[in-house]
């Protein structure tokens, strides 16, 4: 019975780690941030993670920006209807190692000048 829970735990362990990896960060470069200031072009309010996609005014780029969960999210007051295609919004971001156009988000202001914070643990900077 022994060396039955045994294998248990380690098979259990072993099916588990594919799932911390989906969880990692390192393709976002933490040491640098980029400001975009553009407009939502689509909110995609889904699991594991919400995406937003914002035209940048400057280059016409389109960035794919990445964020938490739909329910941690909610959990900091931000739901499916605090974005909206069409709205004029300046992020923050950790951009990818390889330069594409995606990004880790750091902070979204809102049209309205609210600014809200994606980053665990860190209030929203001061205006």
């Amino acid at each position: 019975m022994k060396k039955f829970f045994c294998f248990s735990i380690v098979i259990g362990l072993i099916a588990a780690y594919p799932a911390s990896a989906h969880h990692s960060t390192a393709m976002f470069d933490h040491s640098r941030s980029v400001m975009v200031v553009g407009v939502v072009k689509e909110v995609h309010w889904t699991n594991p993670h919400v995406f937003l996609e914002v035209v940048d005014n400057t280059s016409g780029m389109h960035w794919d920006l990445e964020s938490a969960s739909p329910s941690i999210l909610s959990r900091g007051g931000i739901t499916r209807t605090t974005f909206k295609a069409g709205d004029k919004v300046t992020v923050k971001l950790h951009p990818r190692r390889d330069n594409a156009p995606v990004g880790s988000l750091q902070t979204v202001e809102l049209p309205d000048g609210k600014v809200l914070s994606f980053e665990a643990g860190r209030p929203p900077p001061e205006k």
